[in-house]
């Protein structure tokens, strides 16, 4: 990798943490699989060579940004905690009780919800939880999603996996079911 590539790579794995932060500001740090992901999906990445910000890291390897974000923990730029990284100057948000007790509530009420969960956005917001501090994306808590997922391994025992039979025996919307298949396929996909 020459210089310009390794800089282009240290702002852009910068740029990627920081959005994950913003994204999850009360999460400590960041899994570095997820910010080699989040570096992969970056904007700059469909700029032309070259714009500022533009520039390709598509045949930079994997291990190649590892070290690099190496460099940058040596650097003091980075924070790194096993396979774990966090920017050096953030600090995860904290919630006071009454926030602790509405994001407790609203996810009591996801778990309710079983497979079909309504939009939390929109739940969040009027229970007074501001952006941010549920994740973008969350639909399934940890335990239903387990669950779901269970079922959804047992249903592809005896048979295709479609939207309409797991909308049918999950009892849920097709959205719902596109979503949970997509999910599944995901994790397994990650497996492998």
């Amino acid at each position: 990798m020459d210089s310009a590539q390794r800089r282009l790579a240290e702002r852009r794995l910068v740029a990627a943490l920081r959005r994950l932060h913003r994204r999850e500001p009360m999460r400590v740090d960041v899994r570095t699989d997820a910010l080699l992901h989040e570096l992969r999906s970056d904007p700059g990445e469909r700029l032309p060579p070259g714009h500022r910000g533009g520039g390709s890291l598509r045949e930079v390897s994997d291990a190649e940004l590892l070290a690099v974000m190496e460099a940058l923990v040596e650097a003091g730029n980075l924070v790194r905690r096993g396979h774990r990284v966090r920017l050096s100057d953030h600090t995860p948000i904290l919630l006071d009780p009454q926030m602790r007790d509405r994001v407790g509530r609203l996810m009591t009420g996801l778990r309710e919800a079983g497979a079909e969960p309504p939009r939390v956005d929109g739940v969040a917001a009027r229970m007074g939880i501001p952006v941010g501090v549920v994740a973008e994306g969350i639909d399934y808590p940890r335990g239903v999603a387990d669950k779901l997922r269970a079922r959804l391994d047992e249903m592809a025992r005896h048979g295709p996996l479609t939207v309409s039979r797991v909308r049918d025996r999950l009892r849920t919307s097709r959205r719902h079911a596109e979503a949970l298949i997509a999910f599944r396929r995901g994790l397994r996909a990650r497996q492998h």
